[in-house]
């Protein structure tokens, strides 16, 4: 990943994206599986991660495209639904650029 760590900084100075990213880190613990869809495997419908935060659809797309457009997240379509899953890799390189440049 090419990180864009002001970007990543920027995507996590929120304290609903900050939420979604650590229930991300367990989501068969936050998130029950839906339309047989698991959320391990496949990812977190948007719908979920609305009902997680208490927002309304468009609020929690809207903090998913801030996730993704940083590389926090990764996004796929399955079906009539969009899916997230936490992007391992970015997620530790953010935390080890935080520590470098601190």
């Amino acid at each position: 990943m090419n990180l864009d760590l002001d970007l990543a900084l920027k995507a996590l100075d929120n304290p609903h994206r900050r939420t979604v990213l650590s229930a991300m880190r367990d989501p068969r613990r936050h998130f029950k599986p839906a339309a047989g869809i698991d959320p391990v495997a496949d990812g977190v419908c948007v719908l979920q991660i609305a009902d997680l935060l208490g927002v309304n659809q468009s609020t929690a797309s809207t903090y998913m495209s801030i996730l993704r457009d940083a590389g926090l997240v990764s996004v796929s379509r399955v079906g009539k639904y969009t899916l997230y899953k936490r992007n391992e890799q970015s997620v530790t390189e953010v935390a080890a650029a935080i520590v470098r440049e601190l």
